[in-house]
């Protein structure tokens, strides 16, 4: 996540308009909205669910091994292995929603 704004500045910025242009006719429910909106930052996850979530890669990863091993002949040489795919996924999970 590389576009991630702060609710604070996305406030700041509606005022500032609105400010510049008066009959613009900006509406009020627009700011609320704003104040409204969740974090953008992910959650992260406990401890418990970090386990659940290696765990049920782990099964994943198993099953996915199965279908690369037996369908060797069917891939494309440009395309990943099922396996490796769980290993991305997993990479990119652990950098989003892992406790730092």
């Amino acid at each position: 996540m590389h576009d991630l704004i702060e609710r604070q500045t996305a406030i700041d910025a509606h005022y500032e308009y609105c400010n510049k242009h008066p009959d613009a006719g900006f509406p009020v429910w627009s700011l609320k909205i704003l104040e409204d909106l969740p974090s953008a930052q992910p959650e992260q996850l406990t401890d418990k669910e970090q386990r659940i979530f290696l765990a049920a890669m782990g099964r994943e990863e198993k099953v996915c091994k199965q279908v690369d091993d037996g369908c060797r002949n069917c891939r494309k040489p440009y395309e990943d292995s099922l396996v490796r795919t769980c290993h991305e996924i997993t990479r990119k999970v652990k950098g989003a929603l892992w406790m730092i």
